[in-house]
């Protein structure tokens, strides 16, 4: 086995009748040091290039070869280090805590998935089924309520009655909406007028057979005269739910 590094040099020292603090009083190296690096003590050494630098005032001031034992202080300091920093970490516990988080936090990112993936749909479902019960609950109601019928009757008088001619045959026709003449003239065979107005409808002609009407869609007729002109016929939205009651 080759001699250790500290043990050689002390042994180079005294060979030659050489002090510690001979060796200090002519390198000015502290004999802490000095003592440090005979006993390969390496952490009370500055490190790096100033115990190089020791290791070579120590190697000319006893005549020894700089480069040589320069090359067994590194070997020799590298093996040592590498054994205390494997035997430390042999002795340190690892922390699995870090791990441990990093596993719970993928556990419940797959559960999440699962859940979605499996029960998504049936969850989405069942919201729709609630959803659609609560729609047809609120209608019921809505029916129910005598305010809610006054709203449906309210929202039906917005709606614009119309009103379109058809002449089967030369005619003249005075068309009043809601009090305001819109037309007044003849009408031609198979010429189509259509109007528009929000509560009534008034219609004189000079030959009722010779006209169709629709209202709102659904068809009405004035009463027959017999070709006389014939008094004004008032269209109004209850007539259209007449009309309305007789097509069902």
């Amino acid at each position: 086995m080759p001699t250790p590094f500290g043990e050689h040099l002390k042994r180079e020292r005294e060979m030659r009748g050489v002090t510690i603090q001979e060796i200090s009083t002519a390198t000015r190296i502290s004999t802490r040091f000095l003592e440090a690096l005979e006993n390969e003590n390496w952490d009370q050494l500055p490190g790096g290039v100033f115990n190089r630098g020791f290791i070579r005032s120590i190697a000319r001031f006893l005549g020894l070869d700089e480069e040589t034992l320069v090359a067994e202080y590194a070997l020799e300091s590298n093996a040592k280090a590498e054994l205390r920093t494997a035997s430390h970490s042999e002795q340190i516990p690892r922390d699995w805590r870090p791990l441990g988080a990093a596993a719970a936090i993928l556990v419940l990112v797959l559960g999440g998935i699962f859940a979605v993936y499996h029960f998504g749909p049936t969850w989405a479902a069942h919201i729709r089924a609630k959803r659609h019960t609560k729609a047809e609950s609120t209608a019921q109601a809505d029916n129910a309520d005598p305010k809610n019928g006054t709203q449906t009757a309210l929202a039906a008088t917005l709606v614009p009655l119309t009103l379109q001619i058809d002449a089967t045959k030369p005619a003249a026709v005075r068309v009043m909406a809601d009090g305001r003449v819109v037309f007044s003239g003849r009408l031609r065979r198979k010429e189509t007028k259509g109007f528009e107005a929000s509560q009534n409808f008034e219609i004189t002609s000079t030959d009722p057979s010779a006209l169709r009407f629709e209202l709102n869609g659904q068809a009405v007729s004035l009463p027959d005269a017999k070709g006389k002109p014939t008094e004004s016929v008032t269209f109004t939205r209850a007539d259209l739910k007449q009309v309305a009651g007789v097509s069902h």
